[in-house]
């Protein structure tokens, strides 16, 4: 099954990145602009996002809307492949953590995974039954698995599959939103 889940990240990341930088801006800004209007979103006091990687959704402009009415967290990697769940503030409180990607400081307050409302959950791929595929380390399925909350997965509509290969591990989604508008398994 390795074998199989490389070749379609590859595949689907192959065709996220085709997306022109304008595209994606474009993409992002509706999916950011759906998602603040989901009464998923509205009722959730505790919400964890992501930051960015250079293709993905960029979700940091809810780092200025909602940080005075939310408890925003981010997570950060810790070793063996895990990762903490810590408040954001602000753009300045962050850090360059594994592969250059931004995270909270090791100062930022500690968040429970059982405290979140919604996560957020940046994929590689999505399919119609909620599976997820991810980047292949598992940092979000050992964080994940046993999180209440509700979760849900952030992608361009190019990252909407019919089937996805999964493990009995992999933590499947409630939702998936794009910028095509929100499905809920």
């Amino acid at each position: 099954m390795p074998d199989v889940k490389l070749a379609v990240r590859n595949d689907v990341l192959g065709k996220r990145r085709a997306l022109s930088t304008e595209s994606r801006k474009q993409k992002s800004q509706a999916i950011v602009d759906s998602l603040i209007e989901l009464s998923l979103f509205k009722d959730a006091m505790t919400i964890a996002t992501y930051l960015p990687l250079t293709s993905e959704v960029d979700l940091s402009r809810l780092l200025r809307l909602a940080h005075r009415s939310k408890c925003l967290v981010a997570p950060r990697t810790l070793p063996n492949f895990e990762m903490s769940f810590n408040r954001v503030t602000s753009i300045d409180t962050l850090e360059a953590g594994f592969g250059g990607v931004q995270q909270p400081t090791k100062a930022a307050d500690l968040v429970s995974p059982c405290a979140i409302d919604l996560f957020l959950v940046p994929l590689a791929a999505c399919d119609r039954q909620g599976n997820r595929l991810g980047f292949g380390k598992g940092y979000y399925d050992r964080a994940l698995a046993d999180a209440p909350g509700y979760k849900l997965g952030i992608g361009f509509h190019c990252q909407l599959l019919e089937h996805v290969p999964f493990d009995a591990y992999d933590v499947p989604m409630n939702g998936f939103l794009s910028e095509e508008g929100l499905i809920q398994f």
